[in-house]
């Protein structure tokens, strides 16, 4: 998601926010997008991430616009992160099984990697390839369920 790390839920609500207000079309999502977040420009990004939005049930598309998606309507009308945390968990393979791992201790990236791998090999994701840990980790530290300490200090 766009906004860092720690902002993947003020950036869900954000779109969220202007899709339930304007209903927007592809172009206009996307140049919103582009008007939003100063480090965003490329279509294909944006896309991604959207496409990401729709699988996960926030958005859909209806002919030629964006619209909330079921999940999108409950978290907008709840806008808790309880709401949130059991809509992602849900719908997001391999979640909860790794708030379970981080409560047993912390976890370095790469060990979130694996722990997600050896959990659920259904995911496909590349040994060695740490983008979607990263993701899945931002989206938890974002709700504020866990945090990020420095590997070297432990802080």
């Amino acid at each position: 998601m766009f906004g860092g790390g720690t902002h993947y839920v003020e950036t869900l609500d954000l779109i969220l926010e202007f899709v339930q207000a304007h209903q927007p079309s592809t172009d206009e999502l996307i140049g919103w997008h582009r008007g939003t977040f100063s480090n965003v420009s490329r279509q294909k990004s944006i896309m991604r991430r959207v496409r990401y939005l729709r699988k996960v049930g926030f958005l859909r598309e209806d002919e030629e616009y964006w619209l909330l998606g079921e999940a999108g309507r409950e978290y907008v009308q709840q806008q808790d992160v309880s709401t949130l945390l059991r809509i992602m968990c849900e719908r997001n393979v391999g979640l909860r099984s790794l708030l379970y791992a981080l409560s047993a201790g912390p976890m370095t990236i790469m060990e979130i990697s694996d722990q997600q791998l050896d959990t659920h090999p259904e995911l496909g994701w590349s040994r060695g390839e740490t983008d979607m840990a990263k993701q899945r980790a931002n989206w938890l530290r974002s709700m504020d369920l866990i945090e990020k300490r420095d590997e070297k200090s432990g802080n």
